[in-house]
């Protein structure tokens, strides 16, 4: 399985320790979709890390979570602009052209040992299906199905190249067990419209998806330590 690789001790001790310190005081302060031109030097601590780590070769998409709750199973594409066309139009809009990054970065920025659940399901050998929506809530895999089963590890990082379905099971001991942080990248060939104007926003369906409805809005980001 060549589309993907799994990697350990990624960033150095310093790094990761910035790293974690800035997800942890300043989680809520961190736009929940975020993009950077490979033109571009970077504008903030995230973008530095992701850059020392992957060059300057494609434009840039970044996200971080720190959340214990479950995550269904779905492809990584131009999901902010299904998101904002959820709240702007009450549906995905059905023409909308799907966009989808070269590759997917899931990087464990801090996972507590103790941590019982929450680990990666990934399937190898599942790619986006053509016509179902990016915002899938009803994609259940076909019985027998291979699912690789990744237990998340501080400073591990697992790469694939390909729009593969992947999902995060419930952290089950969430009494002892807070957080759960990620630092997830993708590589663009090109910029999707919806970053054309904005490189930062924020979102509403993040963390309480059947909530009220707020439609995206540009922000401004540039936290660095």
């Amino acid at each position: 399985m060549d589309h993907i690789q799994y990697a350990k001790d990624v960033l150095d001790v310093g790094t990761l320790a910035n790293l974690q310190d800035l997800c942890a005081q300043h989680y809520h302060e961190i736009p929940v979709y975020n993009f950077s031109r490979k033109t571009e030097q970077p504008k903030n601590y995230l973008e530095e890390v992701i850059r020392d780590l992957i060059g300057y070769d494609h434009h840039l998409e970044y996200w971080v979570r720190d959340t214990t709750e479950a995550t269904l199973m779905h492809v990584d594409a131009n999901e902010l602009q299904a998101k904002r066309d959820m709240v702007k139009y009450g549906a995905e809009d059905p023409h909308m052209i799907k966009e989808f990054p070269l590759n997917t970065h899931i990087l464990y920025v801090y996972i507590d040992p103790k941590m019982e659940g929450g680990k990666l399901l990934l399937m190898p050998d599942q790619e986006y299906i053509p016509g179902r929506k990016i915002l899938d809530t009803t994609f259940k895999p076909d019985e027998g199905s291979k699912i690789l089963v990744i237990k998340p590890e501080t400073n591990h990082m697992v790469l694939f190249d390909k729009p593969l379905y992947h999902a995060v099971e419930k952290v089950t001991n969430e009494d002892v067990v807070k957080h759960r942080t990620a630092l997830m990248f993708s590589s663009w060939k090109k910029i999707p419209s919806i970053y054309r104007e904005h490189e930062h926003w924020s979102n509403h369906m993040i963390t309480i998806p059947e909530g009220i409805n707020y439609e995206p809005k540009p922000m401004k980001f540039d936290l660095t330590i």
